[in-house]
């Protein structure tokens, strides 16, 4: 990749605080989280930026098709301060930001979107 380019990962809030029946999902995003946080200390002298997105609970087709239960469901975001789930599109400007040239200072961070939770 040549200098200037950007690499983005996606976690979760739940690398930093995991429900107790997700462990295996939570595990995972950590495990990104510190991916991202590695590897941008590593490719920052080639001039290449890491950073990484940890959404809260955002409504995708991984709940319906088993990420959570039907019961669970109905309260799916309800916890967050704003009180509902995430849609994708309300991530998408935080990847075009982190993307972006003049992001060009931003290297090796986390950046939440979880509806007032406070994670990360």
């Amino acid at each position: 990749m040549p200098p200037g380019s950007a690499i983005i990962g996606t976690t979760s809030e739940q690398a930093y605080d995991p429900s107790a029946n997700l462990y295996d999902y939570a595990q995972t995003k950590a495990a990104t989280m510190n991916y991202v946080k590695s590897l941008a200390k590593q490719l920052a002298p080639k001039g290449i930026r890491v950073n990484g997105v940890a959404p809260g609970p955002i409504w995708t087709p991984l709940q319906v098709s088993g990420g959570s239960t039907q019961e669970n469901l109905k309260e799916f975001g309800a916890k967050t301060p704003l009180g509902r789930p995430g849609q994708p599109a309300e991530l998408a400007s935080i990847y075009a930001q982190l993307a972006a040239n003049d992001a060009s200072y931003a290297t090796g961070q986390i950046y939440g979107a979880g509806g007032g939770g406070g994670q990360p």
